[in-house]
């Protein structure tokens, strides 16, 4: 029955659409996953401020929907305001919810801390200069950045981009950087989940990309058991 082990929480600061199509895809019948969202639709400050004024009162609402564990998708707005935030977010969002919690770009470092990289290619949907926020945030938790590409998908088009360009654009950037341990893929708002197998089988590199590094942290916190190696080798460890 949907639910009946465990109730996942997801915060998304705009509209839910790939991450139930891939969360129903990697997780067992009785985990269900109850989205809220903030409905922003650009990558600004204000938008970003909108996001995280509702933050609050949306782990609340999920906490009293007897959620066992909550998400905060995406890492634009975690990243715009400085390396460390996210563990600022998630204790307000446990605080709120009453229940533990993860945001999308401290899922990637536990991911990447676990699997041992340190040398790391990020490859976004994202602005420039949402990228470089991304970045800091990422050498600031002690990994270091050797490249960093875009491929600069408009807000609204992001779930137009397809799995075989996405794959086909890290590949390319993975071959030009052969020293990196890991590929960083964030946004839960394209199809990069089944990008991944792909761009591992053809590189060998581990990809850690957005979706599948929120459910291992959220899975793994749960005992949820919901390994997979259709989408790559993070999930296949659960």
């Amino acid at each position: 029955m949907f639910g009946s082990k465990n109730r996942i929480g997801g915060i998304s600061p705009s509209v839910m659409e790939i991450v139930p199509h891939d969360f129903f895809r990697v997780a067992p019948g009785d985990v269900g996953l109850v989205g809220i969202t903030a409905n922003i639709a650009h990558w600004d400050d204000a938008h970003f401020d909108d996001a995280l004024k509702e933050l609050e009162y949306g782990a609340g609402y999920l906490g009293s929907r007897d959620v066992d564990f909550i998400i905060h998708f995406g890492a634009p707005v975690v990243a715009s305001r400085g390396p460390g935030y996210g563990k600022k977010l998630i204790s307000l969002v446990e605080r709120a919810g009453s229940t533990p919690a993860t945001t999308s770009i401290v899922s990637a470092c536990d991911a990447l801390r676990y699997i041992n990289a340190k040398n790391i290619v990020i490859v976004s949907p994202y602005p420039v200069t949402i990228n470089v926020n991304i970045q800091k945030y990422i050498v600031s938790e002690g990994f270091n950045v050797l490249a960093l590409a875009t491929a600069d998908v408009p807000f609204l088009k992001l779930h137009a981009k397809t799995p075989d360009e996405i794959a086909h654009l890290c590949i390319d950037v993975l071959q030009q950087n052969t020293d990196s341990d890991a590929l960083y893929v964030p946004c839960p708002q394209w199809q990069a989940m089944d990008a991944v197998k792909k761009i591992e089988d053809e590189t060998g590199i581990t990809v850690i990309a957005s979706d599948p590094a929120d459910f291992w942290v959220a899975f793994k916190h749960l005992g949820v058991q919901a390994a997979s190696d259709e989408y790559g080798r993070l999930l296949s460890l659960l």
